[in-house]
């Protein structure tokens, strides 16, 4: 069987935010000198089927390979034997190259023996210059000893490098591969699938839509991880993509620890870049949130599974390689909190579909396998319910499961569920498994020596804010559905079913946009009616708000 991870990268998108880790008002020194030559040498890398390789992706689609997004070229370019140089008047050396891989949406270099003097600077560009990141120091490399780029949207990135006369050493690098993303999960093309961008199905309910309403604790700490590696059994270089979440420790010490899937590493000497707040302003707008990006992290823990992941409970402890004090947008992540007790309970996925804006999908069963391989090291989440509640695809894989408190309890492995197919079932590894991996003695192997490193026997730990501040209250949700009908509605009133409580209650009707369109109070019961003239043809989600739950359903207005 074929084997695949996954890719994501790049954050340049009209309306995101972009708030690079490299992002500079820094500019490449040829950019002030007038008179200078733009003529530079120009290496293009061989012809790419972007849709050959989606439609050999399309034929892995197993949560247990995760989608690839990406290809690479090897080319070995240095100072010595590629480029254009240029010795300035004053003895400085000014370097610079362009790479071209056509057709690709997005692109970025990975460099390897990288050694520069720290009075140097290297950038890179589009050649239209619209797009500038640098300049990469050697404080840049991660610790497998590459340093990989931001990345540029389209096919064509220049590489600028400059040397002082006087700087303190030769400075010295490799480009080891030019990356071609051919999948445009991060919608930076003008024609994409709407909401669900490259997301495969469309039953994914996003982040900003009000059914997340008030997991947005949960929401703020899962991300997009995105991987590159050369994969040996694969012949060349790929770019791949999992979901993850970070998350606290006993001490509480804001350690950037991001917890994922064994399975979405493709090498051991890979290198990450982790995607913040990928998620859309609006419920199922057309765009959002993506550049809150962290590039680096290192391996800490893995279960250790060789031929089957099933062997172990598949789980990927990794640690940014930057504290994240040293980001701009810190103040809008959480470390969430988890249950290692093994208790099963009902709550939500929160994941990266296909690469795609963050969703979020509610079980409707959630269970220990007790049998075969898998039995203690795996929950079993059944997803069908209605109205639809989501499910989860490839690159969902690494993402948290979180019980009714809002802590994680699991992570993806595996599974058949999909839009098409939301019967199917998903494999999570279970965080009580994780925890000493059946015993395991290294601590390379096992979540515990990190996640609670003085061994205080820690259960069940909360969520902490960046701020510190400890997130004691969950709020309550529903425990069943509830019906509306007629539904489509043709008339000023509808009637609602359902397992309420009788009570004075408050309900919102939001339209698509997540907008309030309506709040009046209603009196609760087993069947009450509610007036919904005035409201235009649509689709509106309403919200039953009690003393001790909140009950959510979808209507369709359709006179």
């Amino acid at each position: 069987m074929r084997k695949y991870f996954i890719l994501s990268v790049l954050f340049l998108l009209v309306s995101s935010v972009l708030i690079a880790q490299s992002e500079t008002k820094l500019q490449p020194f040829s950019f002030g000198v007038k008179g200078l030559s733009q003529t530079v040498d120009v290496s293009i890398m061989p012809a790419t089927d972007n849709e050959a390789l989606l439609k050999e992706d399309a034929l892995h689609q197993d949560k247990s390979l995760p989608l690839r997004a990406g290809i690479g070229y090897s080319v070995a370019k240095t100072l010595d034997n590629s480029g254009r140089k240029d010795i300035l008047d004053d003895g400085s050396m000014l370097w610079r190259a362009e790479f071209v891989s056509k057709g690709a949406i997005m692109t970025y270099l990975v460099f390897d023996n990288f050694n520069i003097p720290e009075e140097a600077q290297l950038f890179i560009y589009s050649p239209d210059r619209t797009q500038v990141f640098g300049p990469y120091k050697n404080s840049d490399v991660q610790s497998v000893g590459k340093l990989v780029t931001d990345d540029i949207v389209g096919d064509e990135v220049v590489v600028e490098y400059y040397e002082p006369a006087d700087a303190s050493f030769k400075g010295a690098f490799e480009i080891a591969a030019v990356m071609h993303v051919y999948r445009d999960f991060l919608h930076t093309q003008t024609e994409v699938k709407g909401p669900h961008g490259e997301a495969e199905g469309t039953c994914h309910i996003d982040v900003a839509c009000p059914e997340a309403s008030g997991w947005q604790n949960p929401v703020k700490s899962v991300v997009c991880i995105s991987i590159t590696a050369y994969v040996a059994e694969e012949g060349g270089w790929g770019m791949y993509l999992c979901s993850g979440a970070l998350v606290n420790n006993v001490r509480q010490d804001k350690t950037p620890y991001v917890l994922s899937a064994e399975h979405c590493v493709a090498a051991s000497d890979q290198t990450h870049k982790f995607y913040f707040k990928y998620q859309l302003h609006e419920c199922n707008g057309t765009s959002g949130f993506t550049g809150y990006m962290a590039n680096g992290g290192d391996i800490i823990a893995r279960s250790g599974a060789t031929s089957n992941i099933y062997s172990k409970s598949d789980f990927l402890l990794l640690k940014l390689n930057r504290d994240l004090s040293t980001f701009p947008w810190r103040d809008s992540v959480v470390f969430a909190g988890w249950d290692r007790s093994g208790a099963a309970s009902v709550g939500a996925g929160i994941h990266h579909p296909g690469g795609d804006w963050k969703k979020i999908s509610f079980p409707s069963s959630v269970s220990t396998i007790t049998s075969g391989s898998m039995a203690n090291k795996y929950f079993k989440v059944n997803w069908k319910s209605n109205p639809n509640k989501g499910v989860t695809e490839q690159g969902s894989s690494g993402s948290p499961l979180f019980n009714a408190n809002q802590l994680i309890i699991g992570t993806l492995t595996s599974g058949s569920s999909a839009c098409d197919y939301v019967y199917g079932s998903d494999n999570y590894g279970r965080m009580y498994y994780h925890w000493t991996n059946n015993g395991a003695s290294s601590s390379a192997n096992k979540l515990q020596p990190w996640l609670d490193p003085d061994n205080t026997g820690t259960v069940t730990l909360p969520s902490m804010k960046y701020s510190g501040d400890i997130i004691t209250t969950v709020p309550q949700f529903e425990s069943s559905t509830f019906e509306i009908y007629p539904n489509p509605a043709q008339e000023s009133r509808i009637t609602i079913q359902g397992e309420f409580l009788t009570e004075q209650a408050t309900c919102n009707i939001y339209n698509t946009l997540g907008q309030l369109v309506r709040s009046e109070k209603v009196t609760t019961d087993a069947t009450f009616s509610l007036n919904i003239s005035g409201l235009k043809d649509g689709v509106y989600f309403v919200d039953i708000l009690g003393s001790e739950r909140t009950y959510r359903s979808k209507l369709i207005i359709a006179r």
